[in-house]
């Protein structure tokens, strides 16, 4: 890979916000049941060391990342992006 891990982090971060969309983070905590506190940390770019060996994985070697974790081929296109209407009603 051609970027460096804090580049990496950032991009991370950067996505992750991105595919919330319109979301809080406190609404996509209750809609994946992890904690606003994780969400706003990977959002801060604090990602584990993990998340880059994965990386590298699935961009040096070309290895599916998704097959890896899950056992699953990603066979359909990737989740829109999430809206208002998505988090759960109270």
């Amino acid at each position: 890979m051609e970027e460096t891990f804090k580049e990496f982090r950032k991009g991370v971060a950067e996505r992750l916000r991105g595919a919330r969309g319109e979301l809080t983070q406190a609404q996509l905590a209750e809609i994946t049941k992890y904690t606003q506190q994780m969400i706003s940390r990977y959002e801060s770019g604090r990602v584990p060391k993990a998340f880059w060996f994965l990386a590298e994985l699935s961009a040096d070697a070309g290895l599916d990342v998704n097959y890896i974790l899950t056992g699953r081929r990603r066979r359909k296109p990737a989740p829109k992006k999430l809206t208002k209407s998505d988090a759960p009603k109270r």
